[in-house]
């Protein structure tokens, strides 16, 4: 029986028993890429909308009718009775529901969704299937909605402005911290994505996470689970798929990260129950089960994700803090006794890597990706103390006079799938790494190494001497806050620079550099 109630939820937290419930998940499908929204529609990110609310675009004239909507699966109906009228009772679906409207609270006040079209909805794991009778009936299709919202003293706008435009209606309510609420009486649209790629190479980009839940075949109503293991399995998507390793709502992951996943059978097939580091060029990011309380939170991390953890990767509320890292690496633990178990194992192609400040006696500082973590030293928020400067990258800590002072945040890869470097090539520059003779170190967006004497570009195994990516430019309209990288020279020393987003005490600003990017604030619309 699942535990219920306020007190018993406190004890629940408290104590972090994990629970298995019979199930077992599909294969992951091949379109999968995190995201750090839940429904993609930004400002409108939180509503639940009231199916009592639900205002047909007309009714017969003369007579008196009584409106309301139900959600029936992936469906959302519209019922119209008119007494005396003929017919009496109407059911509008799809494109019968355009010109609808439905109100839902908002910021001490209302938003009015209005339905402008409605489509066959185009999942990303595959071609459409048509929505006819049965189709609709069998769950083989779906219709997605282009939806507008205007509050009471605001101009219309798309409800959905990145990925497809289109949303899909999905049952049941959420809260602000992410968590599914079961609730027949409420629903929301859950915008999809859009494929920037093309047919055979596709890209998905925008939209949010309960769209690709959806598709990926995780829906919160019954379909080959019942309707509890379906909810749950959704709930775990979705932290999933967003990287909320806190359970808070808050993401810890870059809109589109590549990400395969499977469930507890597909897993022990792998490797006798124990999880590789790596699957197929993807890393081991964690595993995803559901305690007793049905909340969701990582069983484990892999160990690459602890490494990269950037500054975000914070819990809000302290009590949630993950283990340290010696007791939760996933490559420690064995799968084997949980075949039935209701979880989820990702494997993510990490496209952030955390940037890190180190400074010696002499007021020297490098700035870099290049670092080893102590495996027994949680670094959440800003500690720093178990990270160390690896960069030679043979994974063994230097040993140098260097300590790190600071996680200046994340950082894209060097390695940024190309697919994702060419769609993001008009919003992204390269750092350069640069050395002197004396070890003294440079990062900057210049391959010229500014043209500082004695500086020229440092190479680790055939990266091109590029420490990572940052934004050329913000958005002043994204929701997004990125803190722009600065490079500084010293005023006492000729020749020593510092690249931070801190100005150094006895250093000059020199010029900006770029903007790194906000780990789960990341708009789709930026890939």
């Amino acid at each position: 029986m699942k535990a219920s109630g306020r007190m018993l939820k406190r004890w629940c937290l408290a104590v972090g028993m994990l629970t298995a419930l019979g199930a077992e998940a599909e294969p992951p499908p091949v379109n999968s890429a995190q995201g750090t929204r839940l429904h993609g529609s930004e400002r409108f990110e939180t509503v639940n909308i009231p199916l009592s609310s639900f205002e047909p675009a007309s009714s017969p004239a003369g007579f008196t009718c009584t409106k309301s909507a139900v959600m029936l699966n992936g469906r959302l109906v519209g019922l119209q009775s008119c007494s005396g009228a003929n017919p009496p009772f109407w059911f509008l679906e799809g494109t019968d529901l355009v010109g609808a409207v439905f109100r839902a609270p908002f910021e001490g006040r209302s938003v009015k969704l209005a339905i402008e079209e409605a489509r066959c909805h185009e999942s990303i794991t595959g071609p459409v299937s048509p929505c006819t009778t049965q189709n609709l009936a069998d769950g083989k299709a779906f219709w997605e909605y282009r939806v507008t919202a205007a509050t009471e003293d605001g101009q219309s706008q798309p409800l959905c402005p990145t990925g497809s435009g289109f949303a899909l209606a999905a049952p049941h309510a959420w809260s602000a911290g992410g968590e599914l609420l079961s609730n027949s009486e409420h629903f929301t649209f859950a915008c999809a994505a859009k494929n920037e790629g093309t047919a055979s190479l596709p890209f998905f980009v925008g939209g949010g996470v309960v769209a690709k839940c959806i598709d990926w075949g995780y829906p919160p109503w019954a379909t080959s689970y019942p309707l509890d293991v379906a909810m749950e399995y959704h709930q775990l998507c979705t932290r999933m798929a967003t990287a909320d390793y806190c359970g808070e709502g808050r993401s810890n992951t870059l809109d589109g990260t590549p990400l395969k996943f499977m469930g507890p059978q597909e897993a022990i097939l792998l490797n006798a129950g124990n999880l590789p580091a790596t699957l197929e060029g993807y890393s081991l990011e964690a595993v995803w089960k559901v305690d007793d309380c049905g909340d969701v939170r990582p069983v484990c991390l892999g160990k690459k994700r602890w490494d990269s953890l950037p500054l975000e990767a914070t819990c809000v509320n302290r009590k949630l803090l993950l283990a340290p890292r010696a007791t939760r690496p996933c490559e420690w633990m064995n799968l084997s006794a949980q075949a039935n178990a209701t979880l989820l194992v990702s494997y993510s192609l990490f496209i952030d890597r955390s940037l890190v400040t180190f400074k010696d006696a002499n007021n020297h500082y490098v700035t870099t990706t290049s670092v080893t973590v102590d495996p027994t030293t949680l670094e959440g928020g800003g500690k720093v103390s178990g990270i160390h400067l690896d960069l030679d990258a043979n994974g063994v800590a230097d040993v140098t006079p260097f300590t790190a002072l600071r996680k200046e945040g994340p950082i894209l890869s060097p390695s940024l799938p190309a697919n994702i470097r060419a769609r993001m090539s008009n919003f992204i520059k390269p750092l350069y790494r640069c050395v002197d003779g004396t070890g003294r170190y440079l990062l900057t967006d210049r391959s010229t190494c500014d043209g500082a004497a004695g500086y020229f570009l440092k190479m680790i195994n055939g990266d091109r001497a590029i420490e990572g990516y940052v934004y050329s430019a913000v958005d002043v309209t994204s929701a997004g806050q990125r803190r722009p990288l600065k490079l500084w020279r010293s005023l006492l020393t000729p020749g020593v620079f510092a690249t931070s987003t801190q100005a150094p005490s006895g250093f000059a600003f020199v010029k900006d550099l770029g903007y790194l990017p906000a780990v789960g604030q990341l708009p789709g619309r930026d890939l």
